[in-house]
């Protein structure tokens, strides 16, 4: 006869159970939200750069062209060596950002992957850390200079891509703190992290102050094609929510606006929280939890 099993509720009713020293009622709550959590779809996201979209006003083109000029002047080895690196740099200039659009994307993982060990606040390290570009990597190994790969590649699920509509000004320094960043070379170690440095804390300063409308899909792998990641796709997720910046820890809520393939007709809300931004890699690190959703096919 087969033995029925009781549910963690039962089991953490039963009168028959010793907690007396409360023991087992705490094995029990914690059996109970493994269980919930393990039946919740979690994701761990890591954008691999900001990618910029098109919709550039005036003002907008006429700095980038600005831009592009400053780059080549830093690239030519006697004006980098005799003028101040602050004399080309776009920070404190206010770039026109109102109504640009970014453009964003990167890998998924599978929920809980990403470490805490590379999720540290920039700003509560030493600089002359040994390990400071790792601690505050998000996740990703850098492989070159500029150039980034995951830390955790058998862990990818799919891939998510995300156009952010910037609504306010307040994230100019920001933007071209990262423009700094991308577009001047580094001479040394030490001027890697210091441009870095400069970009969170500008982020900090815009913590808790909503400048971005972000709009996103999450796209899985196939069960069956595992290692075909980047389309096309049947499993997807699209969703809305309001962005704010800051360092770490904060957490947003957003709307679920459809799916395709086994999330067709999903809705709901989902929920997101930072695990690090800017990244050393410039961009951002976060969780999605999607209460109320299935996970995909493929799950390693």
């Amino acid at each position: 006869m087969r033995q029925h099993r009781p549910s963690c509720l039962f089991w953490l009713r039963s009168p028959n159970r010793q907690d007396r020293d409360g023991i087992h009622i705490t094995a029990s709550l914690e059996l109970l939200l493994l269980f919930i959590i393990t039946n919740m779809l979690i994701v761990d996201t890591i954008s691999d750069s900001n990618k910029f979209g098109q919709t550039w006003n005036h003002s907008f083109n006429w700095a980038l062209s600005n831009i592009k000029r400053k780059a080549i002047l830093a690239r030519l080895p006697i004006i980098s060596s005799l003028i101040p690196r602050s004399y080309i740099s776009y920070v404190g200039k206010g770039l026109p950002v109102n109504g640009l659009l970014l453009h964003g994307g990167g890998p998924m993982h599978v929920g809980g992957t990403i470490e805490d060990k590379y999720c540290q606040n920039p700003l509560k390290l030493e600089p002359d850390d040994p390990d400071f570009i790792e601690k505050t990597s998000g996740g990703l190994k850098m492989i070159g200079d500029g150039k980034f790969e995951t830390y955790y590649p058998n862990k990818i699920i799919g891939n998510f891509a995300s156009v952010n509509r910037v609504l306010t000004n307040i994230s100019s320094d920001f933007i071209a703190a990262s423009l700094d960043r991308l577009i001047f070379p580094a001479k040394n170690h030490k001027q890697k992290i210091d441009a870095y440095l400069t970009a969170a804390r500008e982020c900090d300063n815009l913590d808790g102050k909503v400048i971005l409308e972000q709009t996103a899909t999450f796209a899985f792998r196939s069960a069956k094609n595992p290692k075909e990641w980047y389309e096309p796709t049947t499993d997807t997720i699209h969703g809305i929510m309001f962005f704010e910046w800051g360092i770490r820890g904060q957490k947003f809520k957003g709307a679920i606006l459809g799916g395709t393939g086994k999330y067709a007709g999903a809705s709901g809300e989902f929920y997101r929280e930072r695990l690090l931004a800017p990244n050393f890699a410039g961009a951002e690190t976060f969780r999605i939890t999607f209460p109320d959703l299935p996970k995909p096919d493929y799950w390693p």
